[in-house]
């Protein structure tokens, strides 16, 4: 059952790569969301009370509710609603998305395989899913289309820390953090796009600012 609920984490990011409707890369991340939240309770046996909240308010509120409800809120003020300025089509993206997510599959068989603390199956994904996420980015030129990419990068990360939830519990919990840090690279990146734009940060200037084509 996690298996299968790991390789549905995996297709998201083929998604991800094929479609250029923002929109679309929001609902993903409610996806990746509760995805996350069922591979923690089919893959952890002795979750405790505690953790299992922790895990539920990480995944199903902050990833699948609070995040998506902040950029569709960014989206409807900016009206932004494909990312068509991508270096390389869509298309093309779907194949090289492809081609990573199956070798992620086949190094983590041939490498992990013979790990006992991590599974290859989740290493294979959430290493994809990291390097798909880092390759979007480089290829989009919309700030919250890199927003997404970069939630979904940290989404893989915290996938690669469940393979280890069994013997360091803590681990996931402590995935948090990243969280936090990723809040605020991106709040840098929002900061800077207006400085410079802007000669100062007042803002009453956010009213001002469109994404345009």
């Amino acid at each position: 059952m996690v298996n299968g609920f790991v390789i549905l984490f995996g297709l998201t990011m083929l998604y991800l790569a094929a479609t250029s409707r923002i929109v679309a890369h929001i609902r993903l991340l409610i996806a990746q969301g509760i995805l996350l939240f069922l591979i923690c309770c089919s893959g952890m046996e002795h979750l405790n009370l505690l953790n299992f909240a922790f895990l539920a308010v990480e995944t199903l509120i902050v990833k699948a509710i609070v995040i998506p409800w902040f950029l569709y809120r960014v989206l409807k003020k900016t009206h932004s609603n494909r990312d068509v300025a991508a270096n390389i089509p869509h298309f093309y993206c779907l194949v090289i998305a492809s081609i990573i997510l199956i070798a992620g599959f086949l190094v983590s068989n041939y490498y992990v395989s013979s790990m006992k603390l991590i599974s290859p199956i989740f290493f294979g994904v959430s290493a994809a899913t990291i390097i798909i996420s880092l390759w979007l980015i480089t290829i989009k030129h919309k700030i919250i289309s890199n927003v997404i990419e970069f939630i979904t990068m940290e989404n893989g990360i915290f996938l690669l820390s469940l393979s280890v939830a069994k013997e360091m519990p803590m681990l996931v919990n402590l995935g948090v953090l990243l969280d936090v840090f990723i809040a605020v690279y991106i709040l840098g990146l929002f900061v800077n796009e207006i400085n410079k734009e802007f000669k100062d940060l007042e803002v009453s200037h956010l009213s001002e600012l469109k994404d345009y084509e």
